[in-house]
């Protein structure tokens, strides 16, 4: 079942505000892990934000469409 939410009187699936928290929520721990250097001691950092932003977005996902 697909969740639409009105703002508005606009109809905007819910992934797509999913889809911008979650970037905010990346955006937030980019930063700390930079600050902790994190990314030192990871192998590829781009893949390590990539696979970080995909199960932040997954798991706000799964609260919402379970």
């Amino acid at each position: 079942m697909h969740q639409i939410i009105s703002i508005f009187g606009i109809q905007i699936p819910a992934l797509i505000l999913i889809f911008l928290f979650a970037g905010i929520i990346q955006i937030l721990l980019n930063k700390v892990f930079a600050d902790l250097n994190i990314y030192e001691f990871v192998w590829h950092p781009g893949l390590f934000r990539t696979a970080l932003f995909v199960c932040v977005f997954t798991s706000f996902s799964l609260l919402i469409y379970k």
